[in-house]
């Protein structure tokens, strides 16, 4: 497979429109009567998302609206790595867009091949054939390749954005680079597994990696977002990403998971 080393028209923060995933609030709502059965309700008692139920079981919040807040808050929080996934989406999107260099064939050739059979033994494992998958989601196989192949180059180029976003920052990894990519359940277990990683001679492949996820996180501090395309005012992606909603401002004891 062809090395080849990518560069970028500009290293500067990425701008990204990054839309909130949104929790329809009809289902806000059936988690609210669920916790007040759960929480609230004595045994043989129905709950009803009523101010006048609320005020008068509940102690901490005397309307509905007070409590959805709580529930709203909790179930964004609970819902915050889904939405840093579809941050990091569109941020690596707009990041991709800056790549000078094509991606090499046979490097596309390769990971189409990959990403095709990884298609192909999913579908298998759920006992259907390829044209019952698709009929199953109302596309066609023509659709399906053409899918599998647009979201392979868009991750390529992700991909080869990161390295050359890495390359041109020039990191020294740290221990602590290493320790944030390798699983384990203590510093001495993750001290093991990449002694045993370098042993079988996979230290390269990791340090492309942890590289990558460095640059990664920098990228992410840096970026400047905006939830929605008008809004008139692009923020910065580390001051922002830990804000879900005001609420614990509202009732700071109150934030327990639901």
């Amino acid at each position: 497979m062809t090395t080849q080393q990518f560069t970028l028209t500009s290293y500067d923060p990425v701008y990204a429109i990054a839309e909130e995933v949104r929790i329809p609030e009809d289902t806000i709502r059936e988690t609210a009567v669920r916790w007040l059965e759960i929480n609230i309700c004595k045994e043989g008692e129905k709950a009803k998302l009523t101010d006048g139920w609320v005020n008068a079981h509940c102690k901490d919040f005397k309307s509905v609206d007070e409590l959805l807040i709580f529930i709203r808050y909790n179930m964004y929080r609970d819902n915050r790595e889904v939405q840093e996934l579809a941050d990091q989406d569109a941020i690596c999107k707009e990041l991709s867009k800056r790549l000078v260099e094509e991606l090499p064939a046979d490097l596309v050739e390769n990971s189409l091949y990959a990403s095709t059979m990884r298609m192909e033994e999913m579908i298998s494992r759920q006992g259907m054939t390829k044209e019952e998958f698709c009929e199953q989601r109302g596309i066609t196989p023509e659709q399906l390749d053409a899918d599998v192949r647009e979201r392979t180059i868009q991750s390529l180029k992700e991909d080869s954005a990161l390295a050359a976003y890495a390359d041109h920052a020039n990191y020294t990894l740290e221990a602590e680079d290493f320790y944030a990519i390798i699983p384990g359940d203590s510093i001495q277990d993750k001290a093991y597994k990449r002694r045993q990683i370098e042993l079988d001679g996979r230290l390269p492949q990791m340090e492309e990696y942890a590289r990558k996820t460095k640059a990664l996180k920098e990228i992410m501090e840096n970026a400047m977002i905006k939830r929605k395309a008008t809004d008139t005012e692009w923020l910065r992606y580390g001051d922002t990403s830990k804000d879900v909603l005001n609420a614990n401002k509202q009732f700071p004891e109150n934030f327990v998971t639901l």
